[in-house]
């Protein structure tokens, strides 16, 4: 919410972003009933309903339905519209990490259809998926994407930029699995929404790039915003400022 609550408040507009906690899939329609009553002007998304949302839009973006999943939801019309910014807020996020030669993704949640578009239609390098996941993984497969399970993975995989996408929470040897993929590391991206470096970037060598979510994070929610309004508001905002107003909160 500080993302939107700071911009709201630079842009002087009448608006307010809270969270919705949902435990349950059941409780979706709440939701869905409050966008067409007018009670919520547009939503975010977030895991584990990036793809089941679907079934209850009227309409989805083109590049969302390509992607497969919905962090966005705008009412225009009367119309429930999906959309996708997850894959914008990676390739801002993406930028200032050097020149990589594979790309290998830790987990098969629900941002990695997003990263996987960015890279089949503006990158051409393999693209490896580390998982447990066995469902979702045979998924992916069938995108063109190497995959691995977790448990007994041991490769070799050349100067690649290794991409997190598992919750920080889990019960994960990181230093173990990263020497597992390779010992050649260009960078590394933890996309959980952390402020602070993680255990996950922890377990990199200092020569190693890293970066945390929170560009990805504010550049997805400023697609989002600029969706709901309609036009273009996210141009006006000073990032340097917005990155210091919410970490000041993170301390």
């Amino acid at each position: 919410p500080a993302i939107h609550r700071y911009c709201f408040e630079q842009l002087s507009l009448d608006a307010k972003y809270e969270i919705i906690n949902i435990n349950r899939a059941d409780k979706i329609s709440g939701v869905i009933d409050q966008l067409k009553s007018g009670d919520l002007d547009g939503v975010n998304v977030t895991t584990p309903y990036k793809e089941n949302i679907k079934l209850h839009l009227d309409q989805i973006n083109p590049r969302a339905e390509e992607i497969g999943s919905i962090n966005c939801i705008h009412v225009k019309s009367g119309k429930l519209i999906g959309n996708n910014t997850d894959w914008y807020g990676f390739l801002k996020a993406l930028e200032g990490m050097g020149t990589f030669n594979n790309v290998v993704i830790f987990g098969t949640g629900g941002v990695v259809p997003a990263i996987l578009y960015y890279f089949n239609n503006r990158e051409t390098m393999p693209i490896h998926i580390v998982g447990r996941n066995k469902e979702r993984m045979s998924f992916f497969k069938s995108s063109g994407a190497s995959i691995y399970n977790m448990e007994n993975l041991n490769v070799a995989i050349d100067n690649p930029l290794i991409i997190n996408t598992i919750p920080s929470n889990a019960s994960i040897n990181w230093k173990d699995l990263i020497n597992r993929v390779s010992k050649n590391i260009c960078a590394a991206m933890d996309l959980n929404y952390n402020f602070k470096v993680t255990e996950f970037l922890n377990s990199f060598n200092s020569d190693v790039k890293i970066k945390n979510g929170l560009d990805m994070l504010i550049y997805q929610a400023l697609m989002s915003l600029d969706i709901w309004h309609e036009k273009d508001l996210s141009s006006s905002i000073n990032i340097n400022d917005l990155k210091m107003n919410i970490e000041c909160l993170d301390e």
